[in-house]
């Protein structure tokens, strides 16, 4: 099986299996608030080219930030952008396929997604001097999304027949089930106390729970909109959400329903995924064309 039907299946495209990825591209925008209103600079697209680029994330230091590229259609690396210079640099070179590339907090290792050999998708840690030495952590089989909660615990997407949302503990590799049918976006919340992620219950109505990790109950936090499922944390809790090429913002905490804070419709036009930098001065979007991912 070709490693594009094995992204397909974990990122949930409804496309046949001879079809090809998503046309994507990943903008770059600084971002302040002036008078208590977020403002934003006309976003760079930094991939600029017709592909998969996709699934941006931050270094701690907000100087660059990783990224997957699809160059020939069946081989997926990792790259990464330097902010200030504007270059771009392949980090992954492997005859396997890599996603959801992740920086560590001390921003000298990185984690992934790697489909093996196997057709396996496990996750895995490697220091950026070292990306040819990759680890992977055990029990991770079939993860198509993670989030590193803390040491020992890992929310992941899980692909199966019904796909589910676990954790797991890397310290004693074992699993606990949270929910079935989750959304492939799982965010930990500025205090590092609870695990956002989003349960999908029918056609369109999805919504963001909170997990208390100290207290492991789940409840409700906030209806997504519509048919869209990726969403950013800001430092000061309130969420991100995009949808017809605009940009909202929401805070549950505050009772604070979606809020239209900016318009891209005629700059990036359709985007889904979006990414903070750890300051909260830039933010990334992915980009589509034609029927969105």
């Amino acid at each position: 099986m070709k490693k594009t039907i094995i992204l397909f299946t974990w990122t949930l495209f409804s496309l046949a299996v001879s079809a090809q990825l998503p046309d994507t591209d990943i903008f770059l925008s600084e971002m302040s608030v002036e008078k208590g209103k977020p403002k934003f600079s006309v976003p760079l697209n930094i991939t600029h080219r017709t592909g998969y680029d996709n699934q941006p994330a931050f270094s701690p230091d907000g100087k660059s930030l990783l990224y997957v590229s699809v160059i020939d259609t069946t081989q997926s690396d990792i790259y990464k952008y330097m902010i200030e210079s504007g270059k771009t640099s392949q980090v992954t070179h492997s005859k396997e396929s890599e996603y959801s590339p992740t920086y560590s907090a001390d921003g000298k290792k990185f984690s992934m997604v790697r489909v093996d050999r196997d057709s396996g998708q496990r996750f895995y840690e490697a220091a950026l001097d070292d990306v040819k030495h990759p680890v992977v952590v055990p029990s991770t089989d079939s993860v198509g999304y993670f989030c590193r909660l803390n040491d020992s615990l890992l929310a992941m997407f899980v692909v199966g027949e019904t796909s589910t949302l676990q954790l797991l503990n890397t310290k004693t590799n074992t699993r606990k089930t949270i929910c079935r049918n989750p959304g492939r976006c799982i965010k930990l919340t500025p205090d590092k106390k609870n695990m956002l992620y989003i349960l999908k219950l029918g056609d369109g109505d999805w919504t963001i729970y909170k997990y208390d990790l100290a207290t492991s109950q789940s409840s409700k936090w906030i209806a997504c909109l519509k048919d869209n499922e990726d969403f950013a944390v800001m430092s000061n809790g309130s969420l991100l959400m995009g949808a017809t090429g605009k940009l909202y913002q929401s805070d549950p905490e505050k009772g604070l329903d979606w809020q239209e804070i900016a318009d891209f419709s005629a700059t990036i036009k359709s985007f889904y995924r979006i990414a903070l930098s750890p300051a909260g001065d830039r933010i990334a979007f992915v980009s589509f064309t034609g029927k969105k991912p």
